[in-house]
């Protein structure tokens, strides 16, 4: 089956639906992807822009219906709460090599390291 020619009979086949909502819920819809590209740090002007994307259809159904300044409403009131919170990623902090030397290692009274075999029968107390 070519890439670009799928089998409709495929139950893997990507499908899209459209649901039925309540009316009002654009405005949710739109806080919803406000807030998540808030919190990927995104600004004011690259959150606007999405929403003019055709690409994203929800989004940009939402400004369709809602008008530009709701959708910039919603977006300064989202980049209020998250747009403070900026997450950043950092290598862990490497481990420093244990400094112990061979001889420190070793038993006191036996200054020689025990055979594979060898076990002490010495009391540990």
């Amino acid at each position: 089956m070519p890439y670009d020619d799928p089998d409709p009979a495929d139950p893997n086949i990507l499908v899209g639906v459209q649901i039925p909502a309540e009316e009002g819920s654009e405005t949710e819809m739109a806080y919803v992807f406000a807030e998540e590209f808030a919190r990927l740090g995104y600004s004011e002007e690259r959150l606007l822009a999405l929403f003019h994307e055709p690409f994203y259809a929800g989004a940009n159904r939402a400004l369709q219906i809602l008008g530009e300044e709701t959708i910039q409403s919603i977006i300064r009131e989202t980049l209020a709460v998250w747009g403070r919170c900026q997450l950043v990623i950092e290598e862990a902090p490497s481990q420093k090599a244990w400094d112990v030397s061979l001889e420190s290692l070793q038993s006191v009274g036996n200054p020689e390291p025990r055979g594979k075999n060898e076990v002490s029968h010495e009391s540990s107390l």
